[in-house]
């Protein structure tokens, strides 16, 4: 009788054991599905990031090669040849377009035309990217299409006509993108600067040359100046490279590397750059918060 009971209580025992070990599988396998559930969440709310971020990249590179397209296309018409670096966002204007004589920071004298019809195509599609904030009382914008017209009269002998306010139409733009800075860069050959000459080095050169370009630039389209960003900066800069960057390597072409190259450098949409620095700051304090304990 006695050996009875201790077999029911051990069978007892047994289905007690087996009740918990059942229990505790089970909520391994709710814990894991929770855990599961909140990973494919976070799998579908990154990825969806993701395509944001991805879908606002594309439109930024379409909005600047529509940009180096357009100005280019204007150039080629105007018998310039002009090298479109897409990956850089840069429009290189070759040896026929704006060259410079060794050691000089103004262009060639029968080059210097061709400034005149860089302006002018700078001034026909630049102002569609740059802030709607910009209007001065020297830019001469067009409600519908938005170019500016030459407002300075008494223009130097290289400038070219005022463009035609209809040739660029501002409400073909399908992207909230806009320019940052476009910089008017300015390059050298590797031949060293001679002794004596008023520049110190191919850097000094290079500088000269991109804010002689640019004051020619100006001159023949004073509106291109008063262009400006989001921030309230002007677009148009400079910069200089010296021989750093150069188009070729071949010494037999090293007039190609004594030229001016245009880079364009977009900013995101106001929106987004609004979100993205409020995440930041959020991020930064979170940071603090976290080291202060």
């Amino acid at each position: 009788m006695a050996g009875g009971r201790r077999d029911a209580e051990q069978g007892g025992d047994g289905q007690n054991y087996l009740a918990s070990v059942s229990d505790l599988v089970s909520a391994f396998i709710f814990v894991f599905i929770i855990m599961l559930a909140i990973f494919a969440y976070q799998l579908a709310t990154a990825t969806e990031e993701q395509a944001s971020v991805t879908e606002e990249l594309m439109a930024a590179e379409e909005t600047r090669d529509r940009i180096l397209a357009d100005i280019a296309s204007r150039l080629e018409n105007a018998d310039i040849r002009v090298t479109v670096l897409l990956d850089q966002g840069v429009l290189r204007l070759s040896e026929n377009a704006i060259n410079f004589p060794l050691g000089s920071e103004t262009p060639v004298a029968v080059h210097q035309v061709n400034v005149g019809r860089v302006a002018k195509a700078i001034a026909e599609v630049v102002p569609c990217y740059s802030s709607q904030d910009s209007a001065s009382t020297e830019t001469v914008m067009d409600d519908d299409a938005g170019p500016l017209a030459n407002a300075n009269i008494d223009s130097p002998s290289f400038c070219q006509a005022a463009g035609d306010p209809s040739s660029y139409d501002c409400r073909a733009r399908r992207f909230p993108w806009l320019l940052e800075t476009l910089l008017i860069e300015g390059h050298t050959d590797d031949v060293p600067v001679a002794p004596g000459r008023r520049f110190r080095d191919n850097l000094e050169l290079s500088s000269m040359r991109a804010a002689t370009v640019q004051r020619m630039i100006t001159a023949c389209e004073p509106g291109v100046e008063h262009l400006v960003n989001s921030d309230g900066y002007p677009i148009l800069s400079t910069s200089g490279y010296g021989a750093t960057r150069p188009a070729t390597l071949d010494p037999e072409r090293a007039d190609d590397n004594r030229r001016i190259d245009l880079r364009f450098l977009l900013e995101p949409p106001v929106d987004a750059l609004r979100a993205r620095e409020s995440d930041i700051q959020a991020e930064v304090r979170e940071r603090v918060g976290e080291r202060r304990r």
